[in-house]
């Protein structure tokens, strides 16, 4: 999961944009599967995905709409991957952890 200060840093870094705490706009929803877009979130990253994976998401208005998603572990709200959206295009995304990286 993403605080509200480590998605200001996130989008200063990243996209050199002033994030206003403000003006955020947070929503928590469970996904199946079936239900993520695949325009967005490909074959390989829904493999490492729970079924369901919870979504944290951050919507911010500027010039342009941006949402930033952190798919996470329903249970422990441990992070396995990021998107950011502009204006409905992705323009980022990162794997944050996957499942063989825990494996023994």
């Amino acid at each position: 999961m993403l605080s509200i200060e480590q998605l200001k840093v996130f989008m200063e870094e990243k996209f050199g944009v002033a994030v206003e705490s403000d003006g955020v706009g947070e929503e928590s929803v469970l996904l199946y599967h079936e239900e993520l877009d695949e325009e967005l979130i490909s074959i390989d990253v829904k493999r490492i995905l729970p079924n369901p994976v919870s979504f944290q998401t951050y919507i911010y208005n500027e010039e342009s709409e941006w949402i930033v998603g952190v798919a996470t572990v329903a249970e422990t709200n441990s992070p396995l991957f990021l998107i950011c959206l502009k204006d409905g295009n992705r323009i980022y995304e990162e794997v944050l952890f996957r499942k063989k990286d825990n494996e023994k």
